[in-house]
């Protein structure tokens, strides 16, 4: 199961890729931003992600479209784009959250399985 960081991190990636800014928006939040609520989102995220999901959300289906291409179709270029740059900057307000709820990265200079050498034992 991602976290929301790698589910932004992940839509991030499409809205950087090639196509039109309409295409990659209703791309990256149907394939990794859809189920994520605004409630699991850190609370000064909360608002941003919620008018983003609004404005996606803020059509019906109409023929071979879905409601999210409904929507996104209607906007305006420049609306399409302030909402890609909004999921962007949710992004990068996630990369500062407390470390605690990033997943966890762990390094290691020597594998587990072999001891220490005896040069950096001597500590």
């Amino acid at each position: 199961m991602q976290t929301n960081w790698e589910r932004f991190r992940d839509a991030a990636l499409v809205l950087v890729g090639s196509g039109t800014v309409k295409q990659r928006l209703t791309d990256a939040y149907q394939a990794h931003l859809r189920d994520v609520a605004p409630d699991d989102l850190p609370r000064d995220l909360r608002a941003p992600y919620s008018a983003v999901v609004t404005a996606l959300q803020s059509a019906q289906r109409t023929g071979s479209l879905d409601a999210i291409s409904a929507a996104v179709r209607k906007m305006s270029e420049a609306d399409a784009a302030h909402h890609a740059e909004a999921i962007v900057r949710i992004f990068a307000g996630l990369n500062e959250a407390p470390a605690a709820s990033r997943p966890a990265t762990v390094l290691r200079a020597v594998p587990l399985d072999d001891e220490i050498p005896a040069f950096l034992n001597r500590a």
